[in-house]
C-alpha cells in the first residue's frame, strides 16, 4: 500500500489517497478527512503536505497552513491529524492554537422612557454597529441595559 498527499485536494483543504501498488494492477482511494475532521472544512489547511508513519502502525498527516481566526486576526499555526493504520481519525495535534482572548465588552444603555424613536431604526443603527465587530463567547461580548421609571429584565444573558 502507498499513501499520497493531496494537499491541494478540495480548494486547498487536502486530502490523502490511500493507494494499491500491484504489478498489473493499481487503483487509489481518497480518504475523504474532511468528513471525519470537522476543523478542516472550510479551510485551506493543505491536509497531507506532511505524512509520516507513526511507532503505533499509524499515520500522522499534517495540514502546516491550517488557520485559525480570532475576530478580524488570523494566526497559521497548522494542525495535525493522528490516523490508525485503517486511516480512521484517532485524535488531532495542535500544539500552538489557542484560545482566542477576549477583546473587549460593550455594555449598550438605552433610554426606555421612548424618547428615541422610531425604535426600528435604532435597532438598525444598533446592529449596523455590533455588525463590525466579532461577538462571542470568547471574542467581544455586548450586554444590553435599558432604563427607565421600573426596572423589567427583558432577557438573561445565560
Amino acid at each position: 500500500r502507498l499513501l499520497v498527499g493531496a494537499p491541494w485536494d478540495g480548494d486547498g483543504q487536502g486530502d490523502i489517497y490511500k493507494c494499491r501498488v500491484g504489478p498489473q494492477n493499481s487503483s487509489c482511494a481518497k480518504a475523504n478527512l474532511g468528513v471525519a475532521a470537522p476543523w478542516l472544512r472550510g479551510s485551506a489547511g493543505h491536509l497531507g503536505m506532511t505524512l509520516v508513519d507513526s511507532q503505533d502502525g499509524g499515520f500522522v498527516a499534517c495540514a502546516p497552513l491550517w488557520s485559525q481566526e480570532c475576530g478580524t486576526s488570523v494566526f497559521s499555526s497548522g494542525r495535525c491529524l493522528r490516523l490508525d493504520g485503517e486511516l480512521r481519525p484517532v485524535g488531532s495535534i495542535a500544539p500552538t492554537a489557542r484560545r482566542c482572548a477576549t477583546y473587549m465588552d460593550i455594555v449598550l444603555v438605552l433610554d426606555g422612557s421612548n424618547s428615541i424613536y422610531p425604535w426600528e431604526e435604532v435597532q438598525q443603527f444598533l446592529g449596523n454597529i455590533l455588525g463590525r465587530f466579532f461577538i462571542g463567547p470568547a471574542q467581544t461580548q455586548v450586554g444590553v441595559l435599558q432604563y427607565g421609571e421600573r426596572v423589567v429584565q427583558e432577557w438573561g444573558f445565560g
